[in-house]
């Protein structure tokens, strides 16, 4: 099945999307950002047009909005035509924000993209919405060619599921952050830790639960070192409190186990 696309937003998401696409035979023909130099750094990249002028979009089958929430309505309003699907790539974003007189629905990968990292398309799983039966399908068989993974779900469940890649992926991120931070702060290589994270991931890949994985001296209600290391943070109240929650969280979970 011959598809046109037009991507719109010339993000992290953008560039992915468009890689994938392309690598899986997927004629790109397109992409729009309002700033140009943006749109035209990968769109020369692959030999696609660009443009920075909506009254320059050409016309296509699909356009998928690859931008902040916050941009997604004002962005969708200006697709010029109306016989086309436009779609956006976001997960906590409804259908609704989509404005015009064309066919809507969504195409989100759930994946943390940045630019100079490689990644696994077949691996990245996809949740599809749309407003009628011919254009669910359209999209899930547009999502098949990228991935081995593509569902359909609406948007209070792709709300809920967007929600879960911030735990495991932003919070967890910001925890290294925060680590690193430390490490920094006491002259320690970030470096001795990265076989903890590793093995912590690789674990769960192995098919062991979160729950079964869990160590430490939460899990454990080892009083005696949690507030050995509460009192180093004393002096950072955030720090404190943060360590304070998570802690609890952990013997909350296990308390029937202790």
């Amino acid at each position: 099945m011959h598809i046109d696309v037009v991507i719109l937003g010339a993000g992290n998401v953008a560039y992915h999307l468009t890689r994938a696409l392309l690598e899986n035979t997927v004629n790109v023909v397109q992409i729009f950002n309002r700033t140009l130099d943006k749109a035209q750094n990968f769109a020369n990249e692959y030999n696609i047009d660009y443009t920075d002028k909506i009254s320059e979009i050409v016309k296509a089958d699909i356009y998928i909005i690859c931008t902040a929430d916050k941009a997604i309505s004002e962005i969708s309003y200006y697709v010029p035509f109306e016989d086309c699907l436009v779609v956006h790539t976001s997960g906590s974003t409804s259908l609704s924000a989509l404005k015009g007189k064309y066919r809507k629905g969504v195409f989100y990968p759930l994946q943390t993209f940045s630019r100079k990292r490689a990644l696994e398309y077949d691996k990245i799983p996809f949740f599809i919405e749309a407003e009628n039966k011919n254009d669910e399908n359209t999209l899930l068989n547009l999502a098949n060619r990228i991935s081995d993974e593509a569902y359909i779900v609406d948007s209070n469940k792709r709300l809920q599921i967007h929600m879960t890649g911030i735990w495991a992926n932003n919070f967890t991120n910001h925890l290294f952050y925060i680590a690193n931070e430390i490490c920094r702060k006491q002259d320690i290589s970030f470096a001795i830790l990265k076989p903890l994270i590793k093995e912590t991931v690789e674990k769960i890949n192995d098919d062991i639960s979160p729950y079964d994985a869990q160590t430490g001296p939460a899990k454990r209600n080892d009083s005696l070192v949690i507030q050995k290391h509460l009192s180093i943070l004393e002096s950072d109240s955030n720090l404190y409190q943060l360590y304070s929650l998570l802690t609890n969280s952990i013997l909350n979970t296990y308390n029937d186990k202790l």
